[in-house]
C-alpha cells in the first residue's frame, strides 16, 4: 500500500531501506484514479450544497 501511494503521488519509488523495489503506476492509471477522486467530491460538494 505505502509503494501504491508513492507511485500514485509520483514520489521516489523505492522504499526507504532500498531493500524493496516499488513498481511505478502507469500514467492512464493515475488519470483514471484522478478522474474517479474529482467525480466523488464533486458529488459529494454538489450534496452539500
Amino acid at each position: 500500500m505505502k509503494c501504491f501511494l508513492k507511485s500514485l503521488f509520483g514520489q521516489d519509488t523505492y522504499a526507504h531501506d532500498h531493500n524493496d523495489m516499488c513498481t511505478p503506476l502507469p500514467p492512464i492509471v493515475k488519470s483514471l484514479l484522478a478522474s474517479v477522486v474529482f467525480i466523488v467530491l464533486m458529488a459529494v460538494l454538489s450534496h452539500m450544497l
